[in-house]
C-alpha cells in the first residue's frame, strides 16, 4: 500500500490518527502482516474444533491461569472478578487470576486489539461489532456445550427480534460467537425540573420534541410559568460513531416523512421493514442506512447540530447533568438509570425517553478474542455471567436490562418500591411497546459503507 493511498484510508476510517486506520485495515484484511500460526484446533480464522480443546476437567491444576479481559467502565462491580476467581477455585480447583482493561466506546476496543495488538481472553463489543469481528475472523466461534447457564437462562423473546438475529446463534450467518451481557437503549437524558415542576409532564414533552432539541439555542417549555430554556453548549451527544449517525438518520428521516405529509410515526410508525398490525408498510429510517444520499442529508443536520452541542462525549453524559451544567444528553438507558437511582429514596431531578422520532435499541455482548488461549476458562467466565445470582447481582448494581429470563423473573422491588421489571425505560419491549417499535437494532453496515461513507462522516464532524 503507497503512503498516499495509506493517508487515504486512514483519514477515511476516522479512528484516532492514521496509525488508527492501518490497524483496523490490518485487522480486516487489507493489511497484511506477518502471520501467526493458527493453533490447531483453529481450523479457519475465527473457527474452533473444540474436540481439540481442552476442558476445564483437563486443565492442570498445578497452574496459575491468567484470564485477560475487556470491558465497559461501570459495568460491574469490582467484587465480581474475585468472586469469579473463587468459583473457578472451589469449583473446579483451578487458580485463575483476572485482568482487565476498562474502555469507553467500541472504537477504542477495536483500536486496541487491531493498531495496539492487545490480546485478550474475553472482550464485550457492542452487537454490530461483533458482526464486523466476526466477519474479520477476530473472535472464536463458542462451544454451547460449555455454557449451560447461558443456554437454560437467556430470554428466547429477544433472540432474533426485531430485524435480525444479535446474537448470532440462529440462521445461515456462520457459528455462533457471543453470548448478550447486557442490553438497552439510546436516547435523551435530561433535567427534569428545567421542563416543569411535574415529572411526567417534563417526560411527555422531551419525548415530543424529541431529537429536535440538538437543533435548538434555546427552548419555551409548554409549562408558561416556566423560564425559557438556554440549550447553547448544554447539550452532548455521544462519542459513539454509531448511535450518532443514527440519530442523524432519525432526524433526517422524520423531516423526509413529514415533507410526504405521512404524519408523525409516533406511535404509529414502525421500522423499515416491518409492517404496523394493519399490514402497512412502515416509513421511519433506520440506524443501518446506506444509501449515499440518506448519508448525505443526516451528515448535514448532524454539522448543523455540532454548534449547539458542548462536546461528543460518552463518559459524563449523566455527570453533567447531575452538576447542572446540561440541560440534555443523548445517553444510553442504563447510564441514566444509573444516575437517576429510582431504586433509592432520594433520586436525582433527571429522566430518560426514547424520542418521537425513534432511537434504537442494542446488545452488548461477550465474546472471545481470537488471540485467546485459555478457551476453556474464558467460557467458564461468560457462563458465570448468567449463574442467576450473579446476573441478578448485575442488574441490581448496574441497571441495565439483562437477557436472562431467569434472573427477570427472580428480580424484586427495592426497599423503596421499586421495580425494574415494570420500567419502561428499562424493559420497553414489555412495558411500552408503541416505544419499542420504533427502536432497531444497530446492525453492521458493510466494511464498503464503513469506509467509505460512515467513517469520513464521522472523522469530519468530530474534528474541530
Amino acid at each position: 500500500m503507497s503512503r498516499r493511498a495509506f493517508l487515504k484510508w486512514s483519514a477515511a476510517l476516522g479512528l484516532t490518527g492514521t496509525l488508527g486506520g492501518m490497524g483496523v485495515l490490518s485487522g480486516l484484511g487489507y493489511v497484511k502482516g506477518p502471520q501467526e500460526p493458527r493453533p490447531a484446533w483453529e481450523t479457519e480464522p475465527g473457527r474452533v474444533d473444540y474436540s481439540l480443546v481442552p476442558s476445564l476437567a483437563a486443565l492442570d491444576k498445578s497452574q496459575t491461569y491468567v484470564l485477560k479481559i475487556a470491558q465497559w467502565y461501570d459495568y460491574w462491580p469490582g467484587s465480581f472478578l474475585s468472586d469469579f476467581r473463587d468459583f473457578m477455585n472451589s469449583e473446579h480447583g483451578l487458580r485463575v487470576e483476572t485482568r482487565w482493561d476498562v474502555y469507553t466506546s467500541n472504537e477504542e476496543l477495536f483500536n486496541w486489539i487491531t493498531l495496539g495488538k492487545r490480546r485478550y481472553d474475553v472482550i464485550f463489543p457492542s452487537n454490530y461489532l461483533v458482526d464486523l469481528m466476526k466477519k474479520a475472523g477476530m473472535i472464536y466461534s463458542l462451544n454451547e456445550g460449555w455454557l449451560p447457564n447461558f443456554q437454560a437462562n437467556i430470554d428466547p423473546t429477544l433472540i432474533g427480534q426485531p430485524l435480525g438475529n444479535p446474537y448470532d446463534r440462529l440462521g445461515p450467518q456462520g457459528p455462533f460467537v457471543s453470548v448478550p451481557y447486557f442490553w438497552g437503549t439510546t436516547g435523551i437524558g435530561f433535567r427534569t425540573t428545567a421542563f416543569s415542576p411535574d415529572p411526567a409532564k417534563a417526560r411527555e414533552e422531551v419525548e415530543e420534541v424529541g431529537w429536535d432539541f440538538l437543533w435548538m439555542d434555546s427552548y419555551q417549555p409548554t409549562d408558561a410559568s416556566m423560564p425559557r430554556i438556554d440549550l447553547h453548549k448544554k447539550m452532548r451527544m455521544l462519542d459513539d460513531e454509531r448511535d450518532v449517525l443514527g440519530t442523524g438518520f432519525k432526524k433526517a428521516g422524520w423531516e423526509w416523512q413529514r415533507g410526504l405529509g405521512l404524519g408523525p410515526s409516533y406511535p404509529n410508525g414502525y421500522v423499515v421493514g416491518t409492517t404496523d398490525p394493519d399490514g402497512d408498510p412502515g416509513y421511519q429510517w433506520t440506524m443501518n442506512e446506506t444509501d449515499p444520499a440518506r448519508i448525505g442529508a443526516a451528515g448535514e443536520l448532524l454539522f448543523a447540530a455540532k454548534p449547539h452541542l458542548f462536546d461528543f462525549s460518552s463518559t459524563d453524559q449523566a455527570t453533567s447533568l447531575i452538576a447542572n451544567v446540561a440541560i440534555l444528553n443523548q445517553a444510553w438507558s442504563g447510564d441514566m438509570m444509573y444516575a437517576i437511582r429510582p431504586d433509592q429514596y432520594l433520586t436525582q431531578p433527571m429522566d430518560y425517553a426514547v424520542p418521537r422520532q425513534g432511537s434504537t435499541w442494542w446488545i452488548d455482548c461477550g465474546a472471545i478474542h481470537a488471540k485467546s488461549r485459555n478457551l476453556a476458562i474464558a467460557h467458564a467466565f461468560l457462563d458465570f455471567i448468567h449463574d442467576i445470582e450473579q446476573n441478578l447481582r448485575l442488574t441490581y448494581w448496574n441497571l441495565y436490562s439483562t437477557p436472562n429470563k431467569a434472573a427477570f423473573d427472580a428480580l424484586r422491588p427495592y426497599n423503596n418500591g421499586y421495580d425494574m421489571r415494570t420500567d419502561p425505560r428499562l424493559y420497553p419491549n414489555i412495558n411500552a411497546p408503541e416505544t419499542f417499535r420504533i427502536c432497531d437494532l444497530t446492525q453492521d453496515v458493510g466494511l464498503d459503507t464503513l469506509i467509505n461513507l460512515y467513517n469520513p462522516l464521522w472523522f469530519d464532524l468530530t474534528t474541530d
